[in-house]
Parts: C-alpha cells; sequence; structure tokens
C-alpha cells in the first residue's frame, strides 16, 4: 500500500465547515513529486480540483475497473477544475516536481477536516514520517476522509479492519483526543 500513499503532503485549510455552515470545506494541499492518490470514491461529497502549480494526473471512471481507470488519465490544467461527484472512481498522481492543489469538498466534511488536523499534527510532532507504512493509520484517514478504496488497497484495509478493527478504533480515538482540537483548526486555517 505504500506504493500508493505516502504520507507526505501539507495541508493548509482555506474555508472549514465551522465558518460556513457545512457548505463547503477547501483546502490546499502541497505534495511531493511522485505521491499517488489510490482508487477510491466517496459517498459523502463531490470533490473539484483546481491545480495551482506542478503536474498532476488525474484519473475518473464511473466504473469500479482499474484497467478503465488507469485507462483515463488526463493533466490537470490550472484554470480548469474537473469536479468528480459522489460515487465517482478517481485517483491523483503528482508528476516530477513539488505540486500545490485546491481542493474544494461540496458540502462540507467535519471528518475530512479533522484528518486534515491530525496529519499536519502528526508532521508537526515529527511522528508521519514512521508511521508511513501503517495500515492502521491508513485505516483511520480513509474512514475519516470517507475515501472507499477500490483494487488491491481495498483488500488491504478490510483485512486489516476484519483483523484488528479495535486497533483501529483505539488509534482513531487517539489522534481524534490529541489532534481534533479548537487549536489544531486554527491553526490549520492558519497555516500558510
Amino acid at each position: 500500500m505504500s506504493a500508493e500513499r505516502r504520507w507526505d503532503s501539507h495541508f493548509h485549510l482555506e474555508e472549514s465547515t465551522t465558518q460556513n455552515g457545512g457548505a463547503r470545506t477547501i483546502f490546499i494541499e502541497q505534495m511531493t513529486p511522485g505521491l499517488t492518490i489510490p482508487p477510491h470514491f466517496h459517498t459523502r461529497f463531490s470533490e473539484t480540483f483546481h491545480l495551482i502549480s506542478g503536474s498532476i494526473s488525474m484519473y475518473s471512471s464511473t466504473t469500479p475497473d482499474i484497467d478503465a481507470l488507469e485507462a483515463s488519465a488526463q493533466l490537470l490544467e490550472i484554470g480548469k477544475a474537473p469536479c468528480v461527484e459522489p460515487g465517482v472512481y478517481h485517483k491523483y498522481k503528482v508528476g516530477d516536481e513539488h505540486a500545490k492543489l485546491r481542493v474544494v469538498l461540496t458540502p462540507g466534511d467535519a471528518d475530512f477536516e479533522k484528518a486534515l488536523m491530525i496529519m499536519n499534527g502528526l508532521d508537526a510532532n515529527g511522528e508521519l514520517a514512521a508511521m508511513a507504512d501503517n495500515v492502521l493509520l491508513m485505516a483511520v484517514m480513509m474512514d475519516l476522509c470517507d475515501a472507499q478504496l477500490i483494487g488491491p488497497a481495498a483488500g488491504i484495509l478490510e483485512g486489516v479492519r476484519a483483523e484488528k478493527g479495535d486497533e483501529v478504533e483505539a488509534l482513531r480515538k487517539k489522534l481524534l483526543g490529541k489532534y481534533d482540537t479548537e487549536e489544531a483548526l486554527k491553526g490549520l486555517l492558519g497555516n500558510v
């Protein structure tokens, strides 16, 4: 699973559900070269992607067929903002240089924002690199982000949830207890 997602992004929240009655979540993601977000879909929100800088290939398909998804690659372009509706399978991959992406979730998603607070908090505390291949962390993050994985990563997480569900829930509670705070939200909103 580590080939699909390394935790080496940094996030800045531009607009929180706490500011707009849940209408949207807007965040900036700064990503390292080669980062790949695994194939997934969401059920709670649509995502609109605004490329700010760098190169990102976007993949999307209305069927859960990995080959069809891989064949759908399109480069994101500055000034064009594709929207992925709930239930549409997608992934994206950063090119050979750092990339910056603005993502708008509609409606907003408080749990997704909690995931961003956790990721930035773990990074700030120097704990994120050590957890890069932690499947328990992956399960917690995918659940908070409403990322319904498909392909090999989905099978891995299904096994983790079945065999280590109590550990996943314990990690979720620990991370939320530590990072789901007003201070962390203010930091995410002020973090440029």
